[in-house]
């Protein structure tokens, strides 16, 4: 790189995280304009067009950029707005070698000096992960049970590894994490106000109804919803200025409305936890007024109050959503008593189980997975990938927790939000696979990693030569 393009892109980062949020923005906004409108080359324009190559210059000079390019993007991911050849051949493989760029200091005074070395003990249970996968897939190949996404499933899994990776060793600061944390908050905010408000132009579209997403599935946006929601409860307790707080509370607002309009019960029980897990954690004048605001609105406007009321009065015996998962999860019982050694391979139980007794032999195209986290994870990579799934979301909740309790400078609220966000992943988990998809899971990825990272974090500032 010559000196004159190396003062060219110092100058372009000089425009601060300001000026790469706007740009961002736009470039999604763009690309959900002209996506509503029916126009795909227009909307693929805003992807990898000259605003998003900008973006990705700007990247390449600060690492919390790179990190924070791809968590931009996480929420038209998780409401599988991203078109498929953009997300298997540009956003993932493309972001996770950016990544290794600029964490590794390849470029000349490059972000990469002072990155945090990657904890052995976190090393174990991602090569658990790793290794139950190699062990599950081999498995799967040699009973035949494969069909179409089967290996784009198992290269999902080792990109959210990576990514998991990137997010836990990069950051040096609590501000980086913090920006990261916003950027993806903002633009899932972004994002559900345009998938809402765009079908208002008309115009025919296959991917947005009734402003809310039927690709992804309900479950699944209401999993990203309810995770944002509990960063955004995070980062709003150590947020000082009366304006930013403003904004984050209108950005829950945006948030929380479109969480109830899922009709997703698993995915409010998730946040239900999440928030119950802040209340108990911490003494704050500020969450408890954000939550007697959120119940003032949930009474006061009656159509989100009748979904409330109407959803919940189906949850019975005789709620035939809750029938199907008892017979899903006794199948996936069958499923793990033969398969706990090696397991079915990631995402696979959902076609194995027709070779179990499930009935319908053409059901297994439609995605009936477990619905339940813990027995999907036992029956698709066996004890070997449960335990290590197991122990690594564990591990992050307990250190998270550890900060959050000893109330650490800077990093307390940071670490309560990552900690409520995976307590809303188990919650949800009981009733519900959402990770399969990719999107949720590369988030599932984000915040373990930014867990991971905050929990080590030296409480020194400035360890990093610039600042965000």
């Amino acid at each position: 790189m010559s000196q004159h393009e190396g003062l060219s892109l110092k100058s372009v980062s000089a425009l601060g995280l300001r000026g790469f949020i706007v740009c961002e923005l736009f470039c999604v906004g763009g690309f959900l304009a002209f996506l509503r409108l029916g126009s795909m080359p227009l909307a693929m324009v805003f992807l990898v067009g000259p605003f998003q190559l900008f973006a990705w210059l700007i990247a390449l000079k600060d690492v919390s950029y790179a990190l924070a390019l791809f968590a931009a993007l996480l929420p038209a991911a998780g409401l599988e707005l991203l078109p498929a050849p953009y997300y298997h051949y540009v956003y993932f493989p493309a972001a996770i070698p950016l990544l290794f760029l600029v964490t590794r200091g390849f470029l000349a005074n490059g972000p990469g000096i002072g990155r945090m070395p990657f904890d052995r003990h976190d090393a174990v249970p991602l090569a658990l992960l790793g290794v139950s996968l190699v062990i599950a897939t081999a498995n799967a190949v040699a009973h035949g049970w494969t069909r179409a996404d089967f290996w784009s499933q198992a290269a999902l899994l080792v990109e959210a590894m990576a990514i998991f990776y990137f997010f836990a060793v990069a950051p040096v600061t609590p501000k980086e994490v913090r920006t990261i944390i916003l950027v993806f908050c903002l633009a899932l905010a972004a994002t559900v106000i345009a998938t809402r408000l765009l079908p208002l132009l008309g115009g025919e579209s296959e991917t947005l109804i009734g402003g809310i997403t039927s690709k992804g599935g309900l479950n699944t946006l209401g999993a990203m919803l309810s995770c944002g929601a509990a960063l955004l409860i995070g980062v709003s307790l150590q947020t000082d200025r009366g304006s930013a707080r403003v904004i984050i509370l209108l950005c829950l607002g945006v948030v929380l409305s479109t969480l109830i309009l899922t009709k997703s019960r698993g995915a409010w029980m998730g946040f239900g936890a999440a928030l119950l897990y802040a209340l108990l954690r911490v003494r704050s004048g500020w969450l408890w007024t954000v939550v007697v605001l959120a119940v003032l609105v949930l009474l006061g406007v009656g159509s989100l109050r009748q979904i409330i009321l109407s959803r919940a009065g189906q949850t019975s015996e005789g709620d035939p959503s809750f029938f199907g998962r008892l017979v899903l999860w006794s199948y996936a019982w069958k499923v793990i008593k033969t398969n706990w050694m090696y397991g079915v391979g990631f995402d696979n139980f959902r076609y194995v189980k027709h070779f179990y007794g499930y009935p319908g032999n053409v059901w297994w195209m439609v995605r009936f997975h477990a619905h339940n986290i813990f027995l999907e994870m036992l029956a698709d990579l066996g004890v070997v990938g449960f335990t290590g799934s197991c122990w690594l979301f564990a591990r992050t909740f307990i250190r998270l927790d550890r900060v959050v309790r000893a109330k650490v400078p800077d990093r307390w609220a940071l670490a309560l939000g990552l900690g409520a966000a995976l307590v809303g992943y188990a919650a949800h988990g009981l009733v519900d696979f959402v990770a399969f998809h990719y999107g949720v899971l590369a988030l599932l990825a984000v915040v373990l990693g930014l867990g991971i990272n905050v929990s080590r974090l030296d409480p020194s500032p400035g360890l990093r030569g610039h600042t965000t």
